[in-house]
């Protein structure tokens, strides 16, 4: 029965005043209220203000469901039949960290949407690593692994953050080979029993 805009006027002033408890308990009545159809002017009124950050990243739910639908059953998203790409593309390099955080999405499509960006943002090279990390490589099939570090290479993002890439990517090669191992002697010691 409460407008959406009352609700996010209400939860700014409580976020000012430090009231955490009610704050979480506004922030779940806003997540609920978001729709298709006013996620920007949620995303819009909340993006700059640092104690909302939940509602933000909350206020890209819809965009990221989307997101995961058009490229739902593709290789990639191509930017024809992204028609999200000219929301997301002017986003700064905080808000497409926090979108690149959302569950909705996938791990490829994560790093579909940081490409399209960045073709468009060519002038945040010094952030793409950062970027980069929220990906989780140790989820995605080496040959993809491959393929990104190959299309990163084409970005010339310098020698240093390739270096970094590189390690990056090692790292996360190392924590799947662990994982696979915990649950390779996961399924010895059932086997046994």
């Amino acid at each position: 029965l409460v407008s959406i805009d009352y609700l996010l006027d209400f939860l700014i002033a409580v976020d000012f005043l430090g009231c955490e408890r009610l704050k979480s308990v506004l922030e779940e009545i806003v997540k609920k209220k978001i729709t298709e159809s006013n996620w920007k002017k949620v995303f819009h009124y909340t993006k700059n203000i640092p104690g909302l950050v939940n509602t933000t990243k909350n206020s890209m739910s819809p965009i990221c469901t989307r997101l995961a639908e058009l490229a739902k059953g593709k290789d990639s998203l191509s930017l024809e039949c992204d028609s999200c790409q000219q929301e997301y593309t002017k986003y700064s390099t905080g808000t497409l960290k926090l979108m690149l955080k959302n569950d909705n999405l996938g791990v490829w499509l994560k790093f579909d949407i940081l490409r399209n960006w960045y073709f468009e943002n060519r002038e945040a090279k010094g952030e793409i690593l950062s970027m980069l990390k929220i990906i989780q490589f140790k989820e995605l099939e080496d040959s993809k692994v491959e393929e990104i570090r190959s299309e990163v290479k084409t970005w010339n993002i310098g020698e240093d953050h390739e270096n970094s890439l590189n390690e990056l990517i090692e790292t996360a090669k190392k924590e799947k080979k662990k994982l696979l191992e915990a649950r390779m002697n996961g399924l010895d010691f059932h086997f046994f029993l």
